[in-house]
């Protein structure tokens, strides 16, 4: 068994003549200087050849070669790369994985929007006053039908709590029949898929907006009944019976001009006929 010191081996090193040593085992800085045959300077090393991977100095950053020649798989010249560096996948992969992005943000997107719109409606759900079926009032609207009186009364409540039921209907589809111990009962006629429909309700109160009489109708019974029955109305029942009649309403202007003076309360003159067979005649008595 041979043994070697460290002063034996410096030693015969120190000994070796560098000239001896073949031009590969020579130090960098004794071999001859060549220049590059591309051109480059001098004690570079020539560029690679197709297919080989360049060297590469210590503490570079890992190189990537790919090769998309075709039925030539890409070639990585460097090793893996360090942990927490994602390495390219192919071009299928990647689409698929892009994809899946997508459809997942779509879902996403689809899924918040859905959250959103539940609660816009059950948000509206909550603040929408509800209907008490035991708790309301009764409005009786005579009215055609180019207004819709309902809307004006919707979500409106009396005394907190009462909720407002609109019946719109025109003096020609309902009618009334007053007690003196119930009150009054309306029957009125709704249509519902096309088809006449009866149907009866106890009024608490009446807004009338259409007159009781024309030139080829009168609903007289109808203010006479509402009035037997007590229920109240806008304008009042006295005084839409007593506007039928327009000599009427005239004859209580003239006994307001007789008390405070024509200066005081002017009206504009007038003469009553009974019928137009007097009229004529009078006509034909100043012609």
């Amino acid at each position: 068994m041979v043994k070697f010191s460290s002063g034996d081996l410096s030693s015969e090193v120190d000994d070796v003549d560098p000239n001896s040593l073949p031009p590969a085992a020579r130090p960098i800085q004794d071999q001859p200087t060549k220049p590059n045959a591309a051109g480059g300077p001098p004690n570079m090393p020539p560029p690679p050849a197709p297919g080989q991977v360049p060297p590469q100095p210590a503490g570079a950053a890992p190189e990537l070669s790919l090769s998309f020649g075709a039925g030539k798989p890409p070639t990585a010249a460097a090793p893996a790369p360090p942990r927490g560096v994602s390495a390219p996948t192919s071009p299928a992969k990647s689409r698929e994985s892009l994809l899946q992005r997508v459809q997942s943000l779509t879902g996403a997107a689809r899924d918040q929007g859905a959250s959103i719109l539940g609660a816009a409606v059950q948000s509206a759900t909550q603040r929408a006053p509800t209907f008490v079926k035991d708790r309301y009032f009764t409005l009786l609207v005579l009215d055609d039908q180019n207004t819709d009186w309902s809307k004006y009364f919707r979500g409106r409540r009396l005394h907190g709590d009462f909720d407002i039921r609109v019946e719109q209907a025109e003096f020609r589809d309902i009618n009334v029949v007053s007690s003196a111990d119930t009150g009054p009962v309306v029957t009125m006629a709704a249509y519902r898929s096309g088809t006449r429909v009866a149907r009866s309700f106890r009024p608490d109160f009446v807004l009338i907006r259409q007159p009781p009489r024309d030139g080829s109708s009168d609903y007289r019974s109808t203010i006479l009944g509402l009035k037997y029955g007590g229920v109240p109305s806008i304008n009042s029942l006295h005084s839409i019976y007593q506007f039928q009649d327009k000599p009427w309403v005239f004859s209580h202007l003239l006994q307001l001009q007789r008390r405070l003076g024509r200066d005081g309360f002017p009206l504009i003159e007038q003469t009553f006929f009974p019928n137009p067979r007097d009229l004529v005649s009078v006509l034909n008595i100043k012609g």
